[in-house]
């Protein structure tokens, strides 16, 4: 029953983000793409969230973070069926978000399984929402009690059902499962502080480089920022924890940042269900840090070779196997850790690319493909990523031969 809340909490979450608009200002509804005020998105909220929320409630009781999951599992249910709208609702979706992957992260403990199942699910929900919402919609359906008014109420019916469906069977099963749980307490000062500055540090560098095309000194500039941030970020972090987040900036800046996942019908998207999920299995049974950094190292070398060879290698395939892979393996047992790193795997995405998780635009939305909002050299971003990924994995060689302090977990 706790791995199968901790899955349907993760779906919740996960759905929840492939809806908010990475690069959608939280300030001002009328801001342009690459202003200041589009630093505060709703990608970067959730993450600060997260880590506040982690914290608050790590020394909580399990019902406590219960009653945080279920209430903020409901304002997200609310904002999506269009009863909370406007600024308002994306600021209540986006904080609400994060309060729920921080209690789901908390109650999921020191107990490896539940770790792995939740952040899968949400990598899985977050990355294929948009394209599941694009093959759910692709028929007219039936017409459903309420009406869509005004652009402000755009709501998606069948969004809204699988939402209310996902989080009520969320409420229930953590309840069932969690409530007589006590979480241990655990330090999670630092957690907080490198989780505050991280998403901010990010989406200046970010901001920063987006109007400029990739390539350019300033680009560079902003990706090396990001990669030095990350780096930085994790030697702050004591031991595993410092070397997962390092894994999973890897992971966005050598595969999603480079092809994204994409689903154009009901079989690819259950093809590529079923590779994270063999993935995800892999790496719960034998967890090897280093050949999940290999594989990545891999698909950045294939994409520089697709862009100066024009030659189809075909590493898209093997995408979700090798993200999930990583993920599970380099799951640390830090419940505080957790919550840092899921949302960081969404809103550091280091080769600075308007690729963010199932964003998509009107005029692509029928393909649901995971799409950029400005077109740009495919491999400039692949070397780049590869680049990134070397960066990283030296990184973690340095972190892995530091003495840890007393109180980290055994190496994975």
């Amino acid at each position: 029953m706790k791995v199968l809340s901790m899955l349907l909490a993760g779906l919740t979450v996960g759905y929840a983000i492939s809806d908010i608009g990475p690069f959608d200002s939280l300030l001002s509804s009328t801001a342009q793409f690459g202003s200041f005020w589009s630093i505060v998105n709703g990608l970067t909220v959730v993450a600060i969230s997260a880590c506040v929320a982690s914290v608050a409630l790590a020394r909580a009781r399990a019902r406590v973070s219960i009653v945080v999951a279920i209430a903020s599992a409901l304002v997200v249910v609310f904002q999506t069926v269009g009863m909370v709208t406007g600024l308002l609702g994306h600021w209540a979706g986006a904080v609400a978000t994060g309060a729920v992957l921080a209690a789901v992260a908390v109650l999921a403990g020191r107990h490896r399984g539940e770790q792995a199942t939740l952040a899968v699910a949400v990598l899985g929900a977050g990355l294929l929402g948009g394209p599941l919402d694009a093959l759910v919609e692709a028929n007219d359906g039936p017409v459903f009690v309420w009406d869509v008014v005004g652009a402000e109420d755009d709501v998606s019916p069948q969004r809204a059902i699988v939402m209310v469906i996902l989080a009520s069977a969320t409420a229930a099963a953590l309840f069932l499962a969690h409530r007589n749980d006590e979480p241990e307490p655990y330090e999670t000062r630092r957690i907080l502080l490198v989780g505050l500055a991280l998403p901010v540090t990010v989406g200046v560098l970010r901001w920063i480089a987006a109007s400029h095309d990739a390539g350019s000194a300033v680009w560079l500039v902003g990706l090396a920022g990001m990669t030095a941030s990350a780096v930085v970020a994790s030697f702050l972090l004591p031991g595993r924890d410092g070397r997962l987040l390092l894994v999973l900036c890897a992971l966005s800046a050598g595969v999603f940042g480079t092809f994204g996942l994409a689903a154009g019908n009901s079989a690819q998207l259950a093809l590529t269900v079923g590779l994270l999920i063999l993935g995800a299995g892999i790496g719960y049974r034998w967890p090897h840090l280093y050949v999940g950094l290999g594989g990545l190292l891999v698909v950045a070398v294939a994409g520089v070779i697709e862009g100066y060879a024009d030659v189809q290698t075909g590493s898209e395939f093997v995408l979700p196997l090798i993200a999930a892979y990583v993920v599970v393996s380099a799951l640390t047992i830090s419940p505080g850790s957790l919550a840092l790193s899921l949302p960081a795997l969404f809103t550091t995405t280091l080769p600075v690319t308007a690729y963010a998780a199932s964003f998509q635009t009107a005029s692509v939305y029928d393909r649901a493909v995971f799409t950029p909002t400005t077109e740009h050299d495919p491999m400039v971003f692949s070397a780049a990523g590869l680049v990134v990924v070397a960066v990283m994995t030296c990184a973690c060689g340095v972190l892995t031969r530091r003495p840890t302090e007393k109180s980290d977990p055994p190496r994975v």
